[in-house]
């Protein structure tokens, strides 16, 4: 059974704001040359921060947990097609949803939904790994974690939903799944909830550890081919 509800309305401009301007260090100008004696300074050349090449790969944990809006995840530097993402949870519940979602239209009213992860993996399997999502296109994506609590058990279908409609605004996730399943979940309060705000976000070197209420964690990388 396929059940549509109503979104919320969300600004999701937040998310792709004003870019912050980089400060470039301006070199003073040269005095009286050094005698040859002079002893230089090492040269240390760093890499950038939460980033290593391993199989021929770039992995990067550089991920921005929004400041307003504080349960949205998204790629300091867009994604780009052919990019990997990589998720992967040590605790999740069975009633909570994580969601890799991108903007439909130019003002983002509109959104279509990527690949959805619960604790057993992708929901679909629409990749080759149940841990990856091959980035189709460049576009501006985002990640948040939905929860849809079930009362009661043993229903059928289980506790966890099955599939999702691909469309929805942003930030909206439209589960589907069994008559059962919609009976003992509020759906529409749940989504009227919102997603789960992180509590804690940190750089793991190349992966990125996201803590949310409730006391999920999940771990979250992407993947670029090395040049």
């Amino acid at each position: 059974m396929m059940r549509r509800t109503r979104g919320i309305g969300i600004d999701i401009g937040v998310l792709f704001g004003a870019a912050i301007g980089t400060a470039l260090a301006q070199t003073p100008p040269a005095s009286e040359p050094k005698s040859p004696q002079a002893t230089l300074p090492d040269v240390k050349v760093v890499g950038p921060k939460w980033e290593t090449r391993r199989g021929g790969y770039v992995i990067s944990s550089d991920f921005n947990v929004d400041p307003k809006m504080s349960a949205v995840i998204f790629p300091a530097e867009p994604f780009q097609k052919g990019d990997i993402f990589d998720f992967r949870t040590v605790r999740m519940s069975d009633d909570e949803y994580f969601v890799l979602q991108e903007c439909a239209s130019a003002d983002c009213t509109q959104a279509h939904v990527l690949q959805v992860w619960t604790r057993n993996g992708a929901l679909g399997l629409t990749s080759r790994d149940p841990n990856r999502f091959w980035i189709p296109h460049e576009g501006k994506m985002f990640m948040f974690m939905q929860r849809f609590p079930m009362s009661g058990g043993g229903m059928e279908g289980g506790s966890t939903f099955s599939g999702y409609e691909p469309s929805s605004p942003p930030l909206v996730l439209n589960p589907t799944g069994t008559p059962d399943q919609f009976r003992v979940c509020d759906v529409k309060a749940a989504q009227e909830k919102g997603p789960v705000k992180v509590v804690e976000s940190s750089h793991d070197g190349s992966q990125m550890k996201l803590s949310f209420e409730g006391g999920a964690s999940v771990f979250i990388q992407r993947m670029r081919a090395a040049e």
